[in-house]
């Protein structure tokens, strides 16, 4: 099982290559600027595959659905499944484009606590949908994927909230990942619990317990990743066999990552 983290600037794009010959992409970040590298990367990646079967955006934020019309003029997509929250960026020309799509397409909202399985592969949306929050990137969609034993968590854009207050508790071990995608582009709202202002939440680090630690990101004016967000991915990630814990796409370029079985998985970065 195939999963490329594309180096798409300070926003995300996920492409999933199953076993089968099905393809997903979870998110979209195409520029006028990394336009060109984006499809060049995808075609060469996907060889012999001509459309993407799923997309799946994990919260309808610009970030993350940008410029997908020219993904699915490029790779036509056979549908599109999302939280089915409004987002964030409502009044931005990224999020109208989405739902013209959205319309056009066969389309439909990922609840919390489903699964789907793709071969051997299965795939657990952990957290999505949830009126209990009113900030839209607390139901980002929250997915695990499963190859024998070898998977990767993807955290959307979530703080430290849901976690704290319901995956923890209702998954504890289940969350156990050997590599995992972080959360928010880096941001220390992962971790800074306004509740206790003198620790950070870690429990859930010490739950999904990963290999190594990828962030998807880029230039920005935000300052991300935070450098105390970085260093705690790092206390908490027990590191690859070289002894890497954290990497981004801004500083490594496209990562590709093969999940091989029996909790062994390989990262080839600058691809």
């Amino acid at each position: 099982m195939e999963i490329h983290f594309l180096n798409v600037g300070c926003g995300n794009m996920t492409l999933w290559l199953f076993p089968n010959g099905t393809t997903w992409i979870c998110d979209c970040n195409i520029t006028d600027e990394n336009e060109e590298a984006v499809m060049r990367y995808l075609r060469k990646a996907m060889g012999n595959r001509q459309k993407i079967d799923a997309f799946i955006c994990s919260h309808r934020d610009a970030d993350h659905m940008r410029g997908i019309k020219k993904l699915h003029k490029a790779f036509p997509l056979g549908g599109i499944w999302d939280n089915g929250v409004e987002g964030t960026t409502t009044d931005s020309p990224e999020y109208r484009e989405y739902m013209d799509l959205r319309r056009q397409l066969k389309h439909g909202e990922i609840t919390a606590g489903s699964s789907n399985s793709v071969g051997e592969v299965g795939g657990s949306w952990l957290h999505s949908k949830d009126d209990d929050y009113s900030d839209a990137n607390d139901q980002s969609i929250v997915a695990k994927i499963d190859y024998r034993g070898s998977s990767a968590l993807l955290a959307g854009d979530t703080s430290y909230a849901p976690w704290k207050d319901k995956l923890v508790r209702r998954l504890g071990a289940n969350l156990k990942s050997s590599i995992l995608l972080a959360s928010h582009h880096g941001s220390i709202t992962f971790f800074d619990d306004p509740s206790d202002t003198q620790h950070y939440y870690t429990a859930h680090m010490q739950a999904i317990s990963p290999d190594m630690t990828l962030i998807s990101v880029g230039p920005n004016v935000h300052g991300l990743p935070d450098k105390k967000a970085v260093e705690l991915y790092a206390k908490y990630s027990s590191g690859s066999n070289q002894g890497n814990k954290v990497f981004t796409t801004e500083e490594k370029g496209n990562m590709k990552l093969v999940l091989e079985g029996g909790g062994a998985w390989t990262l080839s970065v600058g691809q």
